[in-house]
């Protein structure tokens, strides 16, 4: 990785030439780094486009496979694989706020914690849109808020 080495992330990378669009390099780059079976996944759809302080543009694509999933991650790629249920990323005492000056601008962004690992950037922005989505689902769509921790 030549970019945001470290960081937590989701599985990710460029569109390979031989990539049909990109929901075909999502599941690619998801079985390269994670070992996640294309076939496994039911995609349930794309999120908007994130970009990134190093000038690259995410798109992200949303998807379910089965729990519990044996992981082959790649050494190369992969450091440690978190879980973390939907529960604890939608509690607000794991989420703060933080202002940063990114190219002399203020940028206002999501930032997560969970069991002292700190998501932020890209991928907190991600996880926010995603969990604001999860937000304004209707009730019977939604059976994870019946699991949910007060706020």
């Amino acid at each position: 990785m030549e970019h945001h080495k470290g960081e937590i992330s989701f599985p990710g990378g460029m569109k390979d030439e031989s990539d049909v669009d990109l929901q075909h390099t999502a599941l690619r780059e998801a079985h390269e780094e994670m070992g996640i079976l294309p076939d496994h996944v039911d995609v349930l759809g794309q999120v908007d486009d994130v970009s990134t302080v190093s000038n690259f543009v995410v798109s992200t694509f949303v998807g379910t496979i089965p729990y519990p999933y044996e992981f082959h991650t790649s050494a190369v790629e992969v450091a440690e694989v978190l879980e973390i249920p939907l529960v604890n990323l939608m509690d607000k005492a794991n989420r703060r706020d933080e202002v940063r000056i990114v190219n002399g601008k203020l940028d206002y962004a999501p930032v997560f914690a969970h069991e002292g690992h700190i998501i932020f950037g890209a991928t907190a922005k991600i996880l926010d849109q995603f969990l604001a989505l999860l937000e304004n689902a209707q009730c019977k769509e939604a059976p994870w808020l019946n699991n949910r921790l007060p706020k």
